[in-house]
């Protein structure tokens, strides 16, 4: 397909780094000089576009079209103003105004940067008129919160691989006699290896499309529309296997899938780790009512236990029918508005907890809404990561005819670093909220 020699640039040189597969050459010319597990910021994604901008062969890593700071920021620090004083407040608004505009601007002046469809773009597509609105009104843009809250990290090869010790692994301690005879005991250490999944959106326009498009009044580049939608779905898709919905882009029903083998396709998300957990460490419960105050209940319980297992979760994702019911709860016992919400369309209810200040709980539109399905997942973020061989690239693809064919892939998998086996997941939450 091209010559591997032509994906690695270091200093003024091309080096040559032999490897299993495409797959690992293009791991190593992503994140080169980087150690397995190594957190991702938006200056290595720079960083590697410019490598591969270097190296002059068709293909490019895409950013996101959120920086994942700005939206940790939105969740973690910012959104708890009204308990700050009004000395702190007033020496805050300017940065925190400055900085909601930055978060704005970041997700609605995205389009166009650099699915498989039935066929491809062509001059018969509604894009196409003589006189049209000086916009396009792109109805699927949206914010994918938990690609940017969960920890993206660095992997070079096709399998994800990372060592655990237990919460009570860690050996023993005694008291003795003066003349006490010393037994050590050891510490258990668990081995995880999981299989990097593949993700992919096709995407074709023709010629005749392309030029037909700037001949428009205004001009449309269908090429860069075509593009900047395919990435989406793209994004789409990951942010459902992330949750653990049903990975249709188009479904609208986000029901709950089933969990998947060390060979299937796709991996698992947040909801068939947590409850892959059915022993005597599970952190989950079941919900016991649908009312404000069970559901409280509820997350005490489950809150609880995982403080057991020296877990300190740090966000919580519900549906937003759950949502609804806390939201309202809030407002019958405190008389006061509890929802802090970001001009990106992300929401978040701040939790109280002892030892946790605030946890955040953020309602997702991809979390099914059905009743007997409501969700609450409680999550320490420091104990989950993306690990990513490739993150969104995109490729130009063989021309069989006058069409410009591309595919945006990335290559992933999921790691919780709570779960010792793949069974003992020690994240939580509330399932089956009717």
């Amino acid at each position: 397909m091209y010559d591997p020699r032509m994906l690695f640039k270091s200093g003024s040189g091309t080096r040559y780094i032999p490897a299993a597969s495409d797959a690992e050459l293009i791991g190593e010319a992503m994140w080169p000089g980087m150690v397995d597990g190594t957190p991702v910021t938006k200056a290595h994604i720079a960083n590697a576009q410019k490598r591969f901008a270097d190296s002059g062969i068709d293909m490019m890593p895409l950013a996101p079209n959120m920086d994942p700071e700005l939206v940790k920021m939105a969740v973690f620090d910012h959104g708890v103003r009204g308990d700050m004083t009004d000395k702190i407040q007033k020496a805050l608004d300017k940065n925190y105004n400055t900085w909601l505009d930055d978060v704005s601007k970041a997700f609605w002046d995205e389009l166009p940067d650099v699915c498989e469809i039935k066929k491809a773009m062509t001059t018969s597509s509604n894009l196409m008129h003589v006189i049209a609105d000086q916009d396009v009104t792109y109805l699927y843009k949206r914010p994918y919160p938990i690609q940017s809250l969960i920890p993206t990290e660095a992997n070079k090869g096709k399998t994800a691989n990372f060592d655990i010790i237990g919460p009570y692994d860690f050996g023993s301690a005694f008291a003795g006699t003066e003349d006490q005879t010393l037994t050590e005991a050891d510490i258990t250490t668990y081995n995880r290896s999981q299989y990097i999944k593949y993700l992919f959106s096709v995407l074709r326009v023709t010629k005749a499309a392309q030029l037909a498009g700037l001949a428009q009044v205004p001009a449309r580049d269908m090429l860069a529309i075509r593009i900047d939608a395919a990435q989406d779905a793209l994004r789409a898709l990951r942010e459902r296997m992330m949750l653990g919905v049903n990975t249709a882009v188009n479904d609208t029903a986000f029901a709950f899938r089933a969990a998947v083998g060390a060979t299937d396709i796709s991996y698992n998300g947040l909801y068939q780790m947590i409850k892959a957990n059915t022993g005597s460490s599970a952190t989950w419960v079941s919900s016991t009512g649908n009312s404000y105050d069970q559901i409280m209940q509820d997350l005490d319980s489950s809150y609880n236990t995982m403080v057991k297992y020296g877990m300190q979760p740090n966000l919580a994702v519900c549906d937003y029918r759950v949502f609804g019911i806390i939201r309202r709860g809030l407002w019958e016992h405190f008389r006061t508005e509890p929802v802090k919400e970001l001009a990106t369309g992300i929401s978040k209810i701040s939790l109280m907890f002892p030892g946790a200040d605030g946890l955040p709980l953020v309602p997702h539109a991809f979390m099914c809404q059905t009743a007997a399905f409501g969700t609450i997942e409680l999550i320490d973020t420091r104990l989950i990561a993306r690990r990513t061989l490739w993150q969104d690239m995109y490729e130009d693809l063989a021309k069989i005819n006058l069409s410009s064919k591309a595919v945006i892939s990335a290559a992933e998998t999921m790691v919780d670093k709570s779960d010792i086996d793949g069974s003992t997941s020690l994240h939580g939450g509330v399932f089956t909220i009717a």
